[in-house]
């Protein structure tokens, strides 16, 4: 879930500003580390740590990158990449070969790597592994195809051909050949990971979301289809796409993760929320609330759409308090119930003896409600809560959860409201009140699958319908068993 940033521009004295702007224009994205990495005639420079990017990258850093007159600067906003943030694998990572080079490789990357123990093995012989990070594990494969095909398109295929239908990515490298520093960009065949591009000012900038070029006064010229790989260097800068695969960008992205103001596939994710809400609204009709609220923030879009449909007064009713986390991938549930309960604080003079329509993007666990939001709505003296989801019911695990094990499946709140049965024979009303059940509200009303591919349009919904970027064979087996289920009853409930 990382924010990942490249830029290139020669002769531009604000780089190293704009590097700054255009990363910490991705914090949403992550707050466990930050990292800078600027590139010169002499080589590459990276200042990394712990921490939201204010708190990392300072005045005097930025100054003393800015004077060694960088032609290309990459930037990460990172996600906890494991139960403790660690300095040593914060982004962006120098790869170190054992053998010399004339090649220095420093990258970032948004994306995942299943079952990387063949490709550690294959590269534990040639470079010396620094960290657990699977950027690292991919960036030494993109340093040995650039040691046999050079800084070219062939060196991006050979790794696009590599790891499809096992990875995820959205690369940022700054490469440096002895003589220039060259920046690259890359993506997965799939577009699975979120990646755009723009020229602002003339310097070329491509980010994991579109409000990095915003931040810069610019608009994004494009989305990066799949496999797509850009090379900038004294020669200029050429795009080509390496391998023609159909697209699966993440859905998800749209409903819950990105900036509301970005784009997803070319429309605004504010107008995706909303609309979600607008077709929930369409498909259940009616509702007793007495006023809608959102469920801070994620929730904002699709609240403004139910409040619109359902012509009903929209309140800031519950506030996310300023010490809140995001908790998304806290897989520690004791943890995640902690961090929960510091989200929230309700406002009694708008809830209390109010029916109440709460909107929500998504719902995974459902500790974030169960825990947190719901208990503090009730608490402040609302009567009754209607939890409007702009997602479907979630049957199935992010595959960046595999390496839990079953327990990342078990977990999901439509898993534990069917904990002695299975879900998947179930109508849309049978498990919208088991949920309502499990997460403590008098109902819950979760959007259809042709209502978000309507107005989000396709691509991967793995946790709808195990629609995964990832090819079968790279499975774990308790998942194939799961959805072999879900094919048989969802075929067995069609006919």
């Amino acid at each position: 879930m990382d924010g990942v940033v490249g830029m290139y521009g020669q002769d531009d004295n604000d780089l190293v500003s704009k590097a700054f702007l255009a990363t910490g224009a991705c914090q949403h994205r992550g707050k466990a580390s930050t990292g800078l990495a600027v590139g010169n005639s002499k080589g590459i420079y990276i200042h990394k740590g712990l921490g939201r990017i204010a708190d990392i990258i300072d005045p005097n850093i930025m100054r003393t990158f800015q004077d060694l007159e960088p032609v290309a600067a990459i930037g990460n906003i990172g996600y906890t990449k494991s139960k403790i943030a660690e300095k040593t694998n914060s982004e962006p990572l120098e790869i170190y070969p054992d053998a010399s080079s004339e090649y220095q490789v420093v990258l970032t990357m948004d994306g995942y790597l299943i079952k990387d123990d063949d490709i550690r093995t294959e590269l534990e012989h040639d470079y010396s592994l620094q960290t657990a990070n699977k950027t690292e594990l991919i960036g030494a494969l993109l340093h040995k195809y650039i040691s046999q095909e050079g800084i070219t398109f062939e060196a991006g295929r050979k790794l696009v051909d590599k790891l499809h239908g096992r990875a995820t990515f959205a690369l940022v490298a700054l490469v440096y050949d002895g003589k220039e520093t060259c920046l690259i960009t890359l993506n997965d065949s799939r577009a699975f990971e979120p990646f755009c591009y723009s020229t602002v000012d003339g310097t070329f900038t491509a980010s994991s979301e579109s409000c990095s070029h915003r931040r810069l006064g610019g608009v994004i010229e494009k989305e990066y289809d799949g496999a797509e790989m850009t090379i900038c260097s004294s020669h200029g800068i050429l795009t080509k796409r390496l391998r023609e695969e159909p697209m699966m960008p993440d859905v998800f992205q749209g409903v819950y993760f990105g900036n509301v103001a970005s784009l997803y596939r070319g429309k605004e994710v504010f107008q995706i929320r909303r609309e979600l809400g607008q077709e929930l609204v369409k498909y259940y009709k009616t509702s007793r609330a007495d006023l809608v609220i959102p469920n801070p923030e994620s929730g904002w879009g699709v609240t403004v759409g139910i409040a619109e449909g359902l012509d009903k007064n929209l309140f800031p009713a519950l506030i996310k308090l300023p010490q809140a986390v995001r908790t998304f991938q806290e897989s520690q549930r004791k943890t995640r119930t902690q961090e929960v309960g510091l989200k929230f604080g309700g406002i009694d003079s708008l809830l209390k003896d109010k029916n109440i329509a709460m909107g929500d993007d998504s719902i995974v666990r459902g500790s974030v409600s169960e825990g947190g939001s719901v208990w503090v709505v009730y608490n402040a003296g609302a009567k009754f809560i209607e939890f409007w989801i702009s997602y479907g019911p979630m049957f199935f695990p992010s595959f960046k959860e595999w390496h839990r094990g079953k327990e990342c499946l078990n977990e999901l709140a439509v898993q534990r409201a069917f904990s002695v049965d299975n879900p998947y024979d179930k109508s849309l009303e049978e498990i919208n009140a088991a949920v309502a059940k499990l997460v403590g509200v008098d109902e819950v009303k979760y959007n259809t699958m042709e209502n978000i591919k309507k107005v989000a349009g396709g691509g991967s919904f793995q946790a709808l319908d195990a629609s995964y970027p990832i090819d079968e064979e790279f499975w774990p087996d308790w998942l194939k068993q799961e959805v072999e289920k879900y094919h048989h009853h969802k075929g067995s409930s069609q006919l």
